[in-house]
């Protein structure tokens, strides 16, 4: 969780209505795409990489498949890693994914 505060991701807790569960949320904003990662357990985790335009803050449970950059779901640990491995987004330079802004 350190890691991915320290390339600026912002946490926050968020609620699915639907669903009634609670879950983490680590989210960061750059160039252009929305990068999210929501925790329901360390066992049960959900990310997602979508173009900024692409994405619905206010319910990051709903992703469309046909919108998505990439995504992933597992381990926390895991999807967080294979997020923060992606190369740079279109239009983002390697460098500047490397220091996390």
């Amino acid at each position: 969780m350190k890691l991915l505060l320290r390339r600026g991701f912002r946490r926050s807790v968020v609620r699915d209505q639907f669903t009634c569960v609670n879950a983490v949320m680590f989210r960061r904003v750059w160039r252009g795409t929305n990068e999210t990662v929501l925790a329901l357990s360390e066992s049960e985790a959900l990310a997602y990489r979508v173009a900024e335009g692409d994405a619905d803050p206010s319910d990051p449970f709903v992703v469309d498949p046909d919108l998505t950059m990439w995504q992933c779901g597992g381990e926390f640990l895991d999807v967080a890693g294979q997020l923060l491995g992606l190369p740079a987004a279109p239009g983002q330079s390697a460098f500047d994914r490397n220091s996390g802004g």
